[in-house]
């Protein structure tokens, strides 16, 4: 006598016998609607939407990720930790269906300004468990970042040098110098919202922080004000970031 096998079993041997490719980079990230709410947490987003010239050098008006530019070495070395990496183009829009996609954003460099919403797509992403690295860059322009000042940083100047004085923690560890290129700092750190970790000082300022950690209740932020120092692929610190941040 025959056994009768129920639909529902076959259809689930069929599934489970299934093998599909599939690669983050394929997807056409243009248009951001991909379905659902989907976290990919091995996935990194690069917002360099308002990138001045750091992120995307020397690329311009058309931006290819596969065409070598300034933050090509860093997305090589986070994909050699077996992270996917998505980077926007400028001029593309944040959204909350996008930011909803990911559980760690790089913010790198900030040249221009944000919309309301899309501030609010990022207030709405950091009140997940989740984690940003926000670079800024020279405040030599008039608008400040706006992103960073509704964090409760305010960045200012222009300033190049080396960072040498740090403060003991994890991503700090084995740390003993920092190339800040053209970065700005927050002058007075205000020590109950900033953990400061790497210092910047002069003749018109003391202990200004130029890297550091906002203290948020659901999510980890590092704060930087330069960019182009972190596409040198600092190590240990570079190591030492992404262990924290993930």
């Amino acid at each position: 006598m025959k056994k009768i096998i129920p639909l529902v079993v076959i259809v689930s041997i069929l599934v489970s016998s299934c093998s599909v490719d599939f690669a983050v980079d394929d997807i056409d990230f243009s248009n951001y609607t991909m379905p659902g709410n989907i976290v990919m947490k091995d996935t990194i987003l690069v917002d360099a939407s308002r990138d001045g010239g750091v992120w995307w050098y020397p690329q311009s008006g058309s931006y290819n990720p596969s065409a070598s530019h300034q933050g090509t070495p860093l997305v090589n070395y986070l994909k050699s930790q077996n992270y996917e990496v998505i980077e926007l183009a400028r001029g593309a829009t944040i959204t909350s269906e996008l930011l909803r996609k990911f559980k760690l954003v790089i913010r790198a460099g900030e040249f221009g300004t944000y919309t309301a919403d899309e501030l609010a797509a990022y207030q709405e992403f950091l009140n997940r468990n989740t984690s940003l690295l926000l670079a800024s860059e020279h405040s030599a322009q008039l608008q400040n970042d706006q992103l960073a000042s509704y964090l409760g940083l305010q960045f200012e100047g222009s300033y190049t040098t080396d960072i040498t004085r740090f403060d003991p923690h994890p991503i700090t560890e084995g740390v003993s110098t920092h190339v800040f290129i053209a970065g700005s700092v927050v002058r007075n750190p205000d020590p109950n919202k900033i953990l400061t970790l790497g210092y910047f000082s002069d003749s018109t300022m003391n202990n200004a922080a130029a890297m550091g950690i906002v203290k948020h209740p659901t999510s980890r932020i590092f704060f930087i004000g330069d960019m182009n120092g972190l596409e040198l692929l600092p190590h240990p610190l570079i190591d030492n970031l992404f262990k924290w941040l993930k």
